[in-house]
């Protein structure tokens, strides 16, 4: 592992700081503008697979030389020859920090951040006057192997019988659970053209009122990681006070369609104020640490709805257990992370949605709207697109640490046909089996070795049961491809302008084909 840092820190070798201490490295530890020779090290022990209980995360060069001491592990100089990997620490008119590279004779070579403002090598004698002494990591060795170790250990974690058999059931035949032919579901022509009346209600304390808005109005929704957002605008007048955190209802057409929260207004040389609004997975963006264990990721929510004092509406069991330690990460990300977990042992995809004022997490495949039928009379344009940017992956490895081993067993499976063709696209995670390290590796390869398809359908009649994560039917003949699956809505936009309501959707999934 030692090794695996320094080849980190000698690729970063010439990076500048943006100036004023802004870096990469401040951005990611999130103390941006602070000195940063030792969030640099610490960034180049995360980029390498280190656990902080090896090397400690810490933008303080005083705090991590205290680790190092309180660990048993800090060396002073003159006492013990630095090795590849360890840690200088430096006293001179302020602390400063570098990784040790190698020593020849009586040379230390180091590589370290913020050495005249940017990343770069430096030598010393070995009694330099402000070297103070040597934080000495304990890195594990690493058994690579594509076969790896399946040896027994204390930290090892049996698979379930569900997840094996789901793994199984990918290698044999894999199809997403979400989807099915239309043909099995009585669909309703979507004929009928929406009034696309709008009202929107401002609640300001004490004071509720209506607003005249304008013309034209969006509200859009994204299925992963984004909060729903409305867009409008209105003639400015003394009475109509709207102030950021003021409560927002849009009711179309008799239906409440969103419920969320002032967050900008900006008014213009013509007097018309433009709002954008949020509903509450806005609060998504908040960062927090989070440590749970064995929790579902319904309950996850929960603990996150209860510590942000959200609304919950329905919150589907999720049924499967896990264990994490989610540090400085969004509430976006730690519940994606728990979802994405959840979507590869139980083969189940859920949906964390806004339901106007109510936060829901759904089984995708139960969330089906079969008022709104998309095909060659119910859209005015489309696009369709092809993918290797996101989500594709044509070699896995999976990295199991063997504690008992002090090593690392790796399970890389790949296509070399792809390779070829797109470059190496890899995909990452530690495992706690090596039981499954093959099979699961196996599995995700089949999984995510293949272009990501979408289609983007303009001008749809407006339909206020669709929000982003549901499915809807779709029967089109794109060229050479025919479609006539359920699809999944991965961003939908309402639109109203000149009381005409439509929507713009982006879907994906439900088997192209040519």
């Amino acid at each position: 592992m030692a090794k695996d840092i320094i080849n980190v820190a000698e690729s970063q070798i010439g990076y500048h700081e943006e100036g004023k201490n802004r870096t990469k490295y401040g951005a990611w530890y999130g103390m941006n503008g602070a000195p940063w020779c030792h969030m640099f090290a610490s960034w180049c022990a995360n980029q390498a697979g280190v656990s902080t209980s090896i090397f400690p995360r810490t933008a303080s060069t005083d705090v991590g030389m205290q680790w190092f001491k309180d660990h048993g592990l800090f060396k002073y100089k003159g006492s013990y020859t630095p090795k590849r990997g360890d840690v200088v620490y430096f006293k001179t008119g302020r602390s400063h920090v570098g990784l040790v590279e190698s020593v020849t004779g009586n040379t230390l070579h180091t590589i370290e951040g913020n050495t005249s403002s940017k990343v770069a090598r430096r030598t010393y004698s070995l009694s330099e006057s402000t070297i103070t002494g040597y934080g000495t990591p304990q890195y594990p060795n690493i058994n690579s192997s594509a076969a790896g170790s399946t040896q027994g250990s204390s930290n090892k974690k049996k698979t379930s019988a569900k997840e094996l058999a789901y793994l199984n059931s990918i290698l044999k035949n894999h199809k997403s659970a979400i989807i099915a032919d239309v043909t099995d579901r009585e669909i309703k022509e979507t004929n009928k053209l929406p009034d696309g009346k709008v009202l929107v209600l401002i609640n300001n304390g004490k004071d509720k009122f209506f607003l005249p808005v304008n013309e034209s109005m969006t509200i859009t929704e994204e299925r992963k990681c984004s909060p729903g957002t409305a867009k409008f605008e209105f003639k400015y007048e003394r009475k109509y006070k709207v102030e950021e955190g003021n409560a927002v209802l849009i009711v179309v057409d008799g239906v409440k369609r969103f419920y969320g929260f002032v967050f900008t207004r900006s008014v213009s040389k013509d007097g018309m104020m433009s709002i954008t609004a949020y509903n509450q997975l806005r609060y998504f963006k908040n960062k927090d640490t989070l440590v749970y264990k064995n929790k579902t990721a319904s309950e996850v929510l929960k603990i996150i709805i209860d510590r942000f004092n959200l609304n919950a509406g329905t919150i589907t069991d999720t049924k499967y257990k896990v264990s994490a330690i989610e540090d400085n990460m969004t509430l976006f990300d730690i519940m994606q992370n728990v979802l994405d977990d959840t979507m590869m042992t139980k083969g189940i995809i859920y949906t964390l949605w806004d339901d106007c004022g109510k936060l829901m997490l759904q089984d995708t495949s139960k969330m089906i709207v079969n008022g709104c039928l998309i095909d060659a009379e119910t859209g005015e344009d489309y696009t369709y697109k092809t993918s290797i940017d996101s989500n594709t992956y044509n070699q896995v490895k999976l990295i199991y640490e063997n504690k008992d081993k002090g090593t690392f067993d790796l399970y890389v499976t790949k296509d070399s046909n792809n390779i070829n063709k797109w470059g190496v696209l890899q995909y990452l995670e530690k495992i706690d089996d090596p039981d499954v390290g093959k099979l699961k590796s196996q599995a995700y390869l089949k999984l995510y070795n293949q272009k990501t398809k979408n289609l983007t359908i303009k001008g749809v009649i407006g339909n206020t049961a669709v929000h982003a994560g549901c499915l809807i039917p779709v029967l089109l003949t794109l060229q050479d491809m025919k479609i006539s699956n359920y699809m999944l809505v991965e961003k939908v936009v309402h639109n109203f302008k000149n009381k005409q309501y439509t929507m713009d959707l982006t879907v994906s999934g439900g088997g192209f084909s040519g």
